[in-house]
């Protein structure tokens, strides 16, 4: 055979085993066959592997093309591993991941195959890319039949892939789809965050601690004796997701009544004398002197840089010096989690008495007295009054989200906003998704959603300034938004027109 095709064909093969493949893992005909047979593997690709293959399923896929895909399958594997649906369905189909930073890495016509948005298929990629390579291998080969004319009559042995990845992985623990996309917009790995935050056991980042030391002017973090160790790698996002979650979940919710559990959990490993976090490149002058107690001196180079490093166990609050030295995501983090008003927020929401799956934006349940304020001064009834002060307060007041927080039909809501309309105490927006809106002007910070102007002071955000947790507005009881916010409407807006 020409030289040439030799070496298309060899490229051709890592390319389309390209998930599959890594030095002393040696790569096996039934994982070949899977992906081969997978209707989502590319014509050039699956002719490569037959090659290679040859035999009976070569034949097959000559005579046959792709096996048919089968959403039952799906559910099956979900049902028994724990798996997300994205994550079940891009592992059936021979694992397509391509590489990180391959956002196109499945096209339009691969996803509708896979019943998938890229978004869905994106957050899966990320976690089935930290799964070893050996094991995805393993799971793929025992998902061929003994006889390969099975896998086109029917399709995979799923019931023998299953066991294998309980057996190398573990069951994992399951989370809401909708819960994961909605928290996928805020971060890249959500999947992880809500499984270990839906179940926290020993073992898990949670509850290890590890040991630090600088390499190369990195932090690299070791566990002593076993489990994940918690690092700067977890932080930003647990302590992003904690917000997050403690301002979205409605109560009952059983990963919302984990909450501050894992805000404990998190206090305790910062508090870990061996954990260092974040890193940056400074000139010494560039630094305080003294330098804080929360700052180690890392590695000196040549070009007269020094790395320097985060001691969370030395930072007792979040006004310390040594958090705006390290200017990288994990000192935002750190602050966040020694906010005193954050606490609290984390602390009310197993007192709140709200109902199951009510939820604390609903100022009739949180904040009735605060409502009753509103009514009176703005001549309003209770309902009308909870809409006015939602929409004062909230950075969020979208009509999907209205209509979810009061438990109101389309009718009701409109009616209610028409009330406020008439009585010029808000105006219409034109922003997507949301018809009402504070009058004034907006602000469009990084990182969230644009808002009105007058609610700034609210989440301590200026113009032209970050959020100061960045994708979190609402780090503070709900309860003490909506009494600020009333507070200053009460003082500031005129009585309202009829």
């Amino acid at each position: 055979m020409d030289d040439r095709l030799v070496e298309r064909d060899a490229g051709l093969l890592r390319d389309a085993l390209k998930a599959l493949i890594e030095d002393e893992v040696p790569v096996r005909p039934g994982v070949m066959a899977i992906v081969a047979a997978s209707p989502v593997t590319a014509p050039e690709h699956r002719d490569v592997l037959a090659r290679v293959l040859g035999g009976s399923v070569a034949d097959l896929l000559r005579q046959r093309g792709p096996v048919a895909w089968r959403p039952q399958d799906v559910a099956q594997v979900c049902a028994a591993t724990g798996l997300t649906r994205a994550e079940s369905a891009l592992l059936l189909a021979g694992l397509p991941l391509r590489d990180w930073d391959d956002d196109d890495f499945l096209s339009e016509a691969q996803l509708a195959v896979l019943g998938l948005t890229a978004r869905e298929a994106t957050i899966a990629r990320m976690e089935l890319m930290t799964v070893p390579v050996e094991h995805r291998v393993r799971v793929l080969d025992a998902a061929m039949p003994n006889e390969p004319a099975v896998l086109w009559e029917d399709g995979p042995d799923v019931g023998r892939l299953c066991a294998t990845w309980i057996a190398l992985q573990g069951h994992r623990t399951p989370v809401p789809e909708q819960l994961l996309a909605d928290l996928g917009t805020v971060m890249g790995f959500p999947t992880g965050i809500l499984r270990v935050f839906g179940a926290p056991r020993p073992g898990d980042w949670l509850h290890t601690d590890g040991r630090c030391r600088i390499e190369a002017g990195a932090v690299l973090t070791e566990a002593a004796d076993g489990g994940e160790p918690f690092s700067d790698r977890h932080l930003p996002s647990a302590a992003t997701g904690l917000a997050w979650l403690a301002y979205h979940l409605p109560a009952g919710d059983p990963i919302r009544a984990n909450l501050d559990r894992v805000y404990q959990l998190i206090r305790d490993r910062l508090r870990n004398p061996d954990l260092l976090i974040g890193t940056v490149l400074l000139r010494n002058d560039a630094v305080p002197t003294p330098l804080p107690p929360g700052v180690m001196v890392g590695a000196s180079y040549q070009s007269g840089l020094t790395s320097y490093h985060l001691r969370p166990a030395a930072i007792a609050d979040p006004d310390d010096p040594a958090l705006n030295v390290v200017p990288d995501h994990s000192p935002i983090a750190v602050r966040l989690m020694l906010d005193p008003a954050f606490e609290g927020m984390i602390r009310t929401l197993e007192t709140s008495g709200l109902p199951a799956g009510a939820y604390s934006q609903n100022a009739l349940l949180s904040a009735p007295d605060t409502v009753e304020r509103i009514a009176v001064r703005f001549g309003l009834n209770r309902p009308e009054a909870s809409l006015y002060l939602q929409v004062l307060a909230l950075p969020d007041p979208t009509e999907q989200n209205l209509l979810r927080w009061n438990g109101w039909d389309d009718r009701q809501l409109a009616d209610l906003g028409s009330t406020l309309l008439a009585k010029r105490l808000l105006v219409e927006s034109d922003t997507p998704g949301r018809r009402l809106a504070v009058p004034g002007p907006w602000l469009s910070p990084r990182f969230v959603p644009p808002f009105e102007a007058s609610k700034s002071a609210l989440y301590g955000v200026g113009p032209g300034e970050e959020p100061l947790y960045r994708w979190v507005l609402v780090t503070r009881p709900l309860t003490d938004l909506f009494h600020d916010a009333a507070s200053r409407a009460i003082i500031e807006v005129p009585h309202p027109t009829h």
